[in-house]
Formats: C-alpha cells, structure tokens, sequence
C-alpha cells in the first residue's frame, strides 16, 4: 500500500530541510527527478538552471512530469513528496499539477503539507544559501508567491479530497516543524 504525502512550500521556507526529519518516509523532490530528465535532455547539471531554461514546451513538461509521478504511484510504502504548489516564471506562475496529474495520485494521497516561514526569515535563507542560485525576490513577490502557492493548494485539495496542513518552519524551530511533520504523516497514513 502508498501512502503519499504532497510537501509544498515557497522557495526558502525550508520543506527540504524539514523533510530531511521525515523518520519512516522516503522523500522524494520532484525537482531532483525533473532535473535527471532534463539533464539527460539538454545536458543541464544545475536544478536552478532548469527553472531558468523554462519549460521545453508545457505539454513535453507535462509529459515528463507525469511519467516521474506515474512512476511514484506504483511504489510502496509511504512517500513524502518534495515538490511545489506553483513555479514563478518571469512574471506568471505555472501551476505544479495538473488535473488529470492530482487524478492520477488521488487513491494514495493522504495528505498536503504545507511548510511556510516568514517572508523576511524566507529572504535571509535564500541570500544565505550558497547552494541554490534563486531568484533575489522583493518580500512583495515572496508574498505574492505565497498567496499562489496557497491558492493552487486549496485546489488541489479540493481535486484530492485530502486535508491541508500547514507546518511553520521559523529559524530555530526546525526541530519542532520536523516533528509536526512526523505527526502529521504518523496519524494520516
């Protein structure tokens, strides 16, 4: 049996980090996967890079996306699945799923997770995070994200019929948010 968990969050909340406590769940980044397809495409090393290359076109997007989650729903065991509720490009958003994509998932989804932060604390993260190369948002379009990502999570709640949790992720309470978690992905699966 899957029980799958959808982990979204805006860029710098911190739900890779936090699912990184995810005890007894495999996690699983959509972005990992899609930059796998996409390196063995256009010879991309750099997840950051994919963002910026856009989209090869949204129905090849769509396709590769729906092959790795296709993928996913044929496995056992229960899933944490690190992924995002919309992609900001330029200055639209893309929606991370769509409905025949929630469709597909549907009989295993036990829940959504969604890790938040504070804007400014969102921010300090991405400026500190040599790692990653993200966009130096305003808190106005970190806001603006946030209310799209909720927005396209309700939705796809909606879609799923599975429940909404909301995990925050403040600096120094990352134990905490880890544990909600597991709490979260414990009673739900």
């Amino acid at each position: 049996m899957t029980s799958l968990f959808l982990v979204f969050g805006t860029q710098g909340a911190g739900k890779t980090t936090v699912l990184k406590g995810a005890k007894g769940a495999k996690v699983i980044s959509i972005g990992t996967e899609m930059l796998n397809v996409y390196s063995r495409l256009t010879g991309t090393k750099d997840r950051d890079e994919v963002r910026k290359l856009g989209v090869l076109d949204v129905k090849h997007d769509a396709e590769i996306r729906n092959g790795i989650l296709m993928k996913i729903s044929r496995m056992k065991g229960t899933i944490a699945l690190d992924t995002h509720a919309s992609l900001k490009t330029g200055d639209g958003y893309y929606s991370g799923f769509s409905f025949a994509d929630l469709d597909m998932l549907k009989s295993i989804t036990k829940a959504i997770i969604y890790v938040d932060a504070p804007t400014k604390q969102i921010i300090a993260r991405r400026k500190r995070d040599k790692s990653r190369r993200r966009e130096a948002d305003s808190a106005d379009e970190i806001e603006m994200h946030r209310r799209m990502n909720l927005s396209f999570t309700t939705i796809y709640a909606m879609r799923l019929q599975a429940p909404i949790f909301i995990v925050q992720n403040d600096d120094g309470g990352l134990v905490a948010a880890q544990k909600r978690v597991v709490e979260i992905i414990e009673k739900a699966k």
